[in-house]
């Protein structure tokens, strides 16, 4: 008996469906090996010029991005057999591609991520976004899409029912015009709810960029001299300075902190995002800030993303007090008080080329004495560095880097003055110290969950300016 003729539909769609796996394979071998020559290079230790990292990350987005495009568009070609409204989805997808691959292709070019200034915030929420969880899912989901169908492949061939779908088109399409079948709606749901769901997330939380809350705690310090009881510390942490806080922004953060009317005003890093050219804005909006005894700053490592050198020089050269594993003396009403910034680092343990906390804090400490400077107030923008502060008798620390966590499953749950209770999200995943107070013995560290953004989005970890006032 003779097969009956494929339908118009599916007779169309074949050669759509082999540039479909043609892409996803090609881009899935692509992928794969730049992924295997990444751990290659990491085994053998060989340092790679950032220029050429960063092109490498960019060129690893852009397949992933291919590969989740012929997904879709596939899906959608199922879908659009015989529909005009159907295919002009497809058109409107590929636009979209272009749309989401114009940045990255730039940024691939220049060999830096830039600032992405020329969009607007919520253009840069999703794009930021979606590449993030693109690049961390396509990975894992192409490989354990193909291994499932060569599972499934070598199933079939042992029972003698292989059957290509070069030849045959799958087994379940909806050629008969019956509609979709149930494992096309499964398909089409995971390629697209992941995209749905990101959406959603951008237009829920994209509207918090630029907003803070001003929080005022009083900090018990039986270390301070009586006559300086009473001082107030403006704390401001991680402006990110750049793709999602913008320099429009900084006004309200000015006269938010100025109300606060501190004695010293403290920065913990962070201050630009990704590029050195929001320096001359971020530097504008710092000179406006009031104080009576000072300001200063540490380095967080954004700071060090495009030039770190550069952006110490620029700030020295304009005379602002940016400590790095450094100090100064202030003289207030006849009393001593040090305050000390830290390098950057996220080692808790030295690997013999970088630099622990606790080299970080010898060096920053070397040759103090707190009976000639007075005590010491630290800014580290980890706030692991707190561990090798406490040990060497630092009595209040003050950081950030950590968000509040970000990504909370709980709002801040304080007891009223600030001090953390049972914090659970991935901020408590990543980092022991995530907002709020810690003490270890005599020493208090304060993590500030900061004013502006690299991620898009926050949940349950509100943005803050702080005014601590020492009793």
């Amino acid at each position: 008996m003779s097969k009956p003729p494929a339908s118009t539909g599916d007779a169309a769609g074949a050669p759509a469906r082999r540039v479909h796996r043609a892409i996803l394979l090609g881009a899935a071998a692509v992928l794969f090996a730049a992924i295997g020559g990444a751990f290659v290079l990491g085994a053998a230790d060989v340092s790679v010029p950032r220029p050429i990292g960063f092109r490498f990350l960019m060129g690893v987005i852009i397949v992933c991005n291919v590969m989740w495009w012929a997904a879709a568009d596939r899906q959608l070609a199922i879908w659009s057999r015989g529909g005009r409204v159907r295919a002009s989805l497809r058109v409107g997808l590929a636009f979209a591609m272009v749309g989401l691959l114009l940045p990255v292709g730039r940024m691939l070019a220049w060999g830096h991520i830039g600032n992405l200034s020329w969009a607007p915030v919520w253009y840069v929420s999703g794009f930021q976004l979606w590449h993030m969880v693109l690049v961390v899912l396509v990975p894992p989901v192409t490989a354990a899409a193909l291994l499932v169908a060569a599972i499934v492949s070598v199933l079939r061939a042992r029972r003698g029912r292989l059957r290509t779908t070069m030849k045959a088109g799958p087994p379940d399409s909806a050629a008969d015009g019956r509609g979709l079948s149930r494992r096309q709606v499964l398909a089409s749901a995971a390629v697209f709810a992941p995209a749905a769901v990101l959406g959603a997330v951008t237009l829920r939380y994209g509207r918090q960029t630029g907003r803070f809350l001003v929080n005022r705690y009083d900090v018990p310090a039986p270390w301070l001299p009586d006559r300086l009881r009473g001082l107030t510390i403006t704390h401001i942490s991680d402006l990110h300075l750049g793709r999602l806080y913008r320099p429009y922004m900084l006004p309200r953060l000015v006269d938010e902190a100025n109300r606060l009317d501190g004695d010293l005003v403290v920065v913990t890093g962070d201050i630009v995002d990704v590029s050195n050219e929001m320096l001359p804005a971020a530097m504008d909006a710092l000179r406006q800030l009031r104080h009576r005894h000072g300001m200063f700053l540490c380095i967080g490592n954004h700071d060090l993303i495009d030039n770190g050198d550069e952006f110490v020089r620029t700030l020295r050269r304009e005379r602002f007090e940016l400590l790095t594993d450094e100090r100064r003396r202030v003289e207030i009403g006849g009393e001593r008080l040090t305050v000390a910034g830290l390098d950057w680092t996220r080692r808790d343990v030295s690997d013999g080329r970088r630099p622990s906390h606790a080299d970080h804090v010898r060096e920053m400490l070397h040759g103090y004495r707190a009976a000639e400077e007075g005590p010491c107030i630290a800014l580290a923008h980890h706030p692991h560095a707190f561990d090798a502060l406490s040990a060497a008798g630092v009595p209040l620390t003050l950081s950030g880097h950590t968000h509040g966590g970000q990504l909370m499953l709980v709002a801040p749950r304080a007891d009223g003055n600030g001090h953390a209770a049972h914090d659970r999200g991935a901020g408590a995943m990543l980092f022991r110290y995530v907002r709020g107070f810690y003490h270890r013995g005599p020493a208090t560290l304060f993590v500030n969950s900061g004013v502006g953004n690299w991620f898009p989005v926050r949940i349950n970890a509100p943005a803050e300016i702080v005014r601590l006032r020492l009793v």
